[in-house]
């Protein structure tokens, strides 16, 4: 498999979990009308939380509840800013992650001068699952915590998709005042919504710092929030979507975290590139219904030909670590510059605060 090995797709699920949590609770909050921007600074929080309440405690599981605690405390402040005080989401959001990155900083190097490490979550390996090739060592070989995202994605899927609440919170993203003439709490939706993002963010926050790494470093998110943000936005607001988004993206970090020890680019990479582009062409043709050619399936076949190029030749290029470590960013502003037309999917009242009396 070369650099696509089983070892790479273990580091893409690791990676992709805390992602897709916070993606994840971002969808509801989206669903019921709110966007809230300020995920990266609620996962610090979460990450900060975490890492606070098990150097007390020094026992995990209350630390990840110390960081969930952390985000919801930074959910309760976006909620009354957006939700009571109808301040612009967006501005609120930028207001929020330069809280959660100042105030764990301060308190980072106030209370911890010198960093305590801990040992991040044990591997279980679930019996007969985890024997089947390639998926079995990949997704039945991991931490509790990849096992828990798997069941919070699953649960909310049924509750947007199958329950009374899941439709009252659609409804109220998509027309908040027929929603409340129906009798749904837009305030109580919206609320609901944005709680458990936070909820879900710090939770993510949390595994980054004690879960996964085993220590808290100053801005150590690393951007994940945003990429959450991200894959909602390119995943169309649909849940199937957003797995497909936080794949890519969680796929493209581990690609470029083994491309940074192995110097030149192998041709594998190469070819999975050209795989990934043939099949986003098709797929757009096909949705598109044969439409008039637009100019991103332009730059797709020119970028198809250059790779196809690549593949056969086999260049010995190598390319600066820097460059490898944008790799995920790069293509979450690809995905977002894609998603513009995807902008009709988004909820009709997404941003728009919401007053009873205009009903």
């Amino acid at each position: 498999m070369g650099i696509f090995d089983i070892a790479f797709l273990v580091a893409a699920v690791t990676i992709a979990a805390p992602i897709l949590l916070a993606a994840t609770g971002e969808l509801v909050s989206q669903r019921a009308g709110v966007m809230n921007v300020g995920l990266e600074g609620i996962m610090l929080a979460g990450a900060f939380g975490g890492y606070l309440t098990m150097v007390l405690t020094q026992n995990i599981g209350i630390a990840f509840l110390g960081g969930i605690l952390a985000g919801v405390l930074f959910g309760v402040l976006m909620a009354v800013l957006s939700i009571e005080a109808k301040v612009d989401q967006i501005v609120a959001g930028i207001a929020l992650n330069l809280l959660g990155f100042g105030v764990t900083a301060f308190l980072n190097e106030d209370l911890f001068p010198t960093p305590q490490s801990f040992t991040p979550l044990p591997r279980v390996a679930i019996p007969l699952l985890s024997d089947i090739p390639i998926i079995g060592p990949t997704v039945f070989d991991q931490d509790v915590f990849v096992y828990a995202v798997i069941l919070v994605v699953v649960g909310v899927g049924l509750a947007l998709n199958r329950t009374t609440w899941g439709i009252g919170l659609k409804a109220v993203g998509e027309n908040p005042v027929a929603a409340d003439a129906a009798g749904v709490s837009v305030r109580g939706m919206r609320w609901a919504g944005v709680l458990f993002a936070a909820a879900c963010a710090g939770a993510a926050g949390a595994y980054v710092s004690v879960g996964d790494v085993g220590v808290f470093r100053e801005a150590m998110v690393g951007g994940r929030g945003y990429l959450a943000l991200a894959a909602v936005l390119f995943g169309g607001w649909r849940l199937g979507g957003l797995l497909v988004a936080v794949a890519i993206f969680a796929g493209a970090d581990a690609l470029q975290l083994r491309l940074q020890a192995t110097g030149e680019v192998p041709v594998e990479v190469w070819i999975v590139s050209l795989v990934a582009v043939v099949v986003f062409l098709v797929v757009g043709r096909v949705r598109g219904r044969r439409g008039p050619i637009r100019p991103v399936e332009v730059v797709g076949v020119v970028a198809a030909l250059a790779l196809a190029v690549l593949a056969v030749a086999q260049p010995a290029i190598i390319v600066p670590a820097p460059l490898w470590l944008a790799l995920p960013y790069v293509l979450a502003l690809i995905a977002l510059a894609a998603g513009g037309r995807r902008r009709h999917r988004s909820p009709e009242a997404l941003t728009i605060p919401y007053t009873r009396s205009e009903a």
